[in-house]
């Protein structure tokens, strides 16, 4: 990528808390505008969030190593719910081949447990996060994607399934 390339690519983003850090989204500490949440309303640390239990929505990963990388990836990650481990690391911890775990993070991406961004250090480097979602926020992603039909957030009707393979 080029210089110019590189400098139009950082002058398209929003410099905003939330929109420029989209990890601070998921903290505990802030809200969805970037607003320091007060004691009260800070939301525990779970590995899982409770809303995905409660719905049913974890049931449908398509398989147990995707809970495995799920659980590897909130083990690794900061208070802002995110990781920049590499897929090397992963495989290096975690015994599983890497088209297992890009099949992982993709079922894991599809049902909004884990956002994934790159973001440019410099013109030729660049970086994944891994940013571990908090229900409310998967859940008007979901809904907004069409992928649930829900009554209520813990009232789920329908759950659209994985496809992990195409049809011959």
């Amino acid at each position: 990528m080029e210089k110019k390339e590189f400098r139009e690519r950082m002058d398209l983003e929003d410099k905003t808390l939330v929109n420029f850090n989209p990890e601070l989204n998921q903290s505990l500490t802030y809200d969805n505008e970037g607003n320091k949440l007060a004691k009260e309303d800070m939301e525990n640390f779970d590995y899982i969030p409770r809303g995905f239990v409660d719905s049913g929505l974890i049931f449908y990963l398509p398989g147990i190593n995707d809970l495995k990388i799920y659980f590897y990836l909130s083990s690794k990650c900061s208070k802002w719910r995110n990781t920049q481990v590499k897929t090397e690391t992963i495989i290096k911890d975690t015994g599983l081949s890497e088209v297992t775990i890009k099949r992982a993070l993709k079922a894991l991406e599809f049902y909004n447990f884990i956002s994934r961004r790159r973001y440019y250090i410099r013109p030729n480097r660049k970086r994944r996060i891994i940013t571990l979602l908090r229900w409310n926020t998967a859940y008007k992603k979901l809904i907004k994607e069409g992928k649930i039909k829900a009554i209520s957030d813990k009232e789920i009707v329908f759950i659209t399934p994985y496809k992990s393979r195409l049809p011959i």
